[in-house]
C-alpha cells in the first residue's frame, strides 16, 4: 500500500520533504516514565498548530512516502490510545497497560529511526545523541527600580538588531528605544543563561506568572563563556558549571564585559501567556517536547520515542548516579546548537530538578519515530 502510494507520488508535482531515516523491523518496547497527561496537552497544542498551519505536500519516512496530512491522523491516533494507557492505569498495574499499547503500537504504527551522519556521535550504532533544556525562572517588574535594574528586550526594529550582548548590555545601545519588556532583579548570567534555554517563567511581584518566548535575535556567533573562563585561567582549578560560572562572575564583575563579549549573540523576547513557544508559535510542554534539528527535520509533530538515561543524583563522592529512562515526545523546537540527523534537546521544564538534569544530560540513546500504517 505504502509502496502504490510512493510511486503515485513521486509522479506527481508534490514536494517531498525527505528525512534520513531507516525503518525498524523488529518490534519495539513501548513504555512511559511519566504519567500521560502532559503528552495529551502537547497533542493537543500540537493539532491546534497543525489547524492553523495547514499540511501540503508529502514526507518521506525510510523508503514509505506520506502525505503530511496523514501526519495529524498519525496523532489523533495515538491520542486515542494515550487515553486508553491512561484509563488502564486507574484501574490495572503500569506492565499490563503498557503491555497492550506496545503491542497496539506496533501492530498499527510504522516505525522509524533516524541515521547518524558519519560525523554524528551515534554514528557506529545508529544511536542519538541526546541534551536537555529547561526554562529558567527570573523575578520582574514592569517598572525599574534599583532591585530590578535589568531589562527584557523585545525584538528591535532591523537597523538595530545589529548590537552585540556587550553594546547592549554595557553600552546601552538599545536603551530608552521603547523596546523593554519588563525588568528582573537576577544576574547578567541569568539572562545570558536564558537566552541559550531560549525562553524563560516571571514571576511579577503581586504573584502573576507570565512566559517570555522567543522573538528572534541578533545573528551573531554564539559561544558559551564557559570556553573564555577556563581558555583564560579565570577559573583555573575550578570546577566549571553553571552554579560556579555565576558565583565567579557575580563575584568577580571586572571580569564581566570581556567574558560576555565572547558570546556576541544576544536574544529578544515576547511576552506570551502560556509556556515558551517553540516553533509554529506552539507552547512547550515540559517533559514532552524536543528541540530537533529543522533545517533537516522541518516538520512539526512526529511522534518520538526515546530510550536513554539521565543523571538522578550525585553519590557522597559528587560522581553522578544515573537511572534510565523512556518517554514519548514530539518534535516541537529547534535550537542553533542543535544539528545533525540524529541530535535531540529534550525540553525538561521549569525548577531546580530541570535546571539539574538540563545540566547534566548529555548521553547516547535510542530514538524511534511513530507514523500510522496506511
Amino acid at each position: 500500500m505504502i509502496y502504490l502510494l510512493s510511486l503515485l507520488l513521486i509522479s506527481s508535482a508534490w514536494a517531498i520533504e525527505k528525512t534520513p531515516t531507516e525503518q525498524v523491523l523488529e518490534s519495539v518496547v513501548f513504555e512511559d516514565d511519566l504519567d500521560l497527561d502532559l503528552m495529551k496537552k502537547a497533542i493537543e497544542r500540537q493539532v491546534k498548530a497543525y489547524d492553523r498551519v495547514g499540511l501540503t505536500d508529502t514526507i518521506q519516512f525510510g523508503k514509505d512516502i506520506y502525505k503530511k496530512s496523514h501526519l495529524k491522523q498519525s496523532l489523533l491516533k495515538f491520542s486515542v490510545l494515550v487515553d486508553e494507557a491512561r484509563e488502564c492505569l486507574q484501574t490495572s498495574v503500569k506492565e499490563v497497560c503498557y503491555q497492550n499499547l506496545s503491542l497496539k503500537l506496533n501492530e498499527q504504527f510504522n516505525i522509524y529511526r533516524p541515521l547518524p551522519a558519519k560525523a554524528e556521535r551515534g554514528y557506529q550504532n545508529k544511536k542519538t545523541y541526546f541534551t536537555s533544556y529547561y526554562t529558567p525562572d527570573l523575578d520582574g517588574s514592569y517598572e525599574q527600580t534599583s532591585e530590578y535594574k535589568y531589562p527584557i528586550y523585545a525584538l528591535p526594529e532591523v537597523g538595530d538588531q545589529k548590537y552585540s550582548r556587550t553594546q547592549i548590555d554595557f553600552e546601552g545601545k538599545l536603551k530608552n528605544k521603547g523596546l523593554e519588556l519588563l525588568w528582573v532583579k537576577n544576574t547578567l548570567f541569568d539572562i545570558y543563561f536564558m537566552h541559550i534555554q531560549g525562553g524563560g517563567r516571571v514571576k511579577l511581584p503581586d504573584g502573576r506568572v507570565l512566559y517570555l518566548s522567543y522573538a528572534g535575535k541578533n545573528g551573531m556567533k554564539f559561544q558559551f563563556v564557559s570556553q573564555y573562563l577556563i581558555s583564560s585561567g579565570l577559573m583555573s582549578g575550578m570546577t566549571v558549571n553553571y552554579w560556579t560560572q555565576r558565583e565567579f562572575l557575580e563575584n568577580n564583575p571586572q571580569y564581566q564585559k570581556e567574558t560576555y563579549s565572547t558570546c556576541p549573540m544576544f536574544v529578544y523576547f515576547k511576552i506570551t501567556e502560556e509556556e515558551p513557544h517553540g516553533v509554529w508559535d506552539i507552547p512547550l510542554t515540559e517533559g514532552r517536547s524536543i528541540a530537533v534539528d529543522n533545517t533537516i527535520y522541518k516538520t512539526t509533530g512526529v511522534i518520538n520515542f526515546i530510550k536513554t538515561v539521565k543523571t538522578t543524583h550525585l553519590d557522597s563522592d559528587g560522581s553522578p548516579v544515573k537511572a534510565p529512562f523512556s518517554r514519548f515526545f514530539l518534535n516541537q523546537d529547534t535550537g542553533s546548537a542543535i544539528r545533525g540527523n540524529a541530535r535531540v534537546d529534550i525540553y525538561w521544564g521549569y525548577g531546580e530538578e530541570a535546571l539539574f538534569v538540563a545540566g547534566k544530560l548529555m548521553e547516547l540513546g535510542d530514538q524511534y519515530l511513530l507514523i500510522q500504517k496506511l
